[in-house]
């Protein structure tokens, strides 16, 4: 399946958290099963999401460039999202395939 359209459906289904503070929500939350960090995101927000996500025990993955992770969603440029929904996690993770999972 292409990866835009699990992000589409994820959105659609209310399954989906983008932008730094809905991800750290649904972080905080327990809501987040899967956080994508895209390729091209500063150094800081890598080492931020990477221990947010260690702390809650959340798998992370770092894929694709901002300007597409927004493109896909019909928004501005996205650093980070959160799969708040582990079908659509599971669904991701194998459109991704090649993605770098922690």
């Amino acid at each position: 399946m292409n990866p835009a359209a699990v992000l589409g459906f994820a959105q659609a289904a209310g399954k989906l958290a983008s932008g730094d503070g809905a991800v750290e929500r649904a972080l905080r939350h327990g809501r987040a099963v899967l956080v994508v960090v895209a390729e091209d995101a500063g150094p800081a927000t890598v080492r931020r999401f990477e221990a947010l996500c260690a702390a809650k025990g959340v798998p992370w993955m770092r894929w694709g460039r901002k300007a597409a992770l927004g493109a896909w969603l019909g928004q501005r440029p996205r650093a980070v999202l959160a799969v708040c929904d582990p079908h659509f996690a599971r669904l991701l993770q194998g459109a991704a395939g090649e993605g770098e999972i922690s």
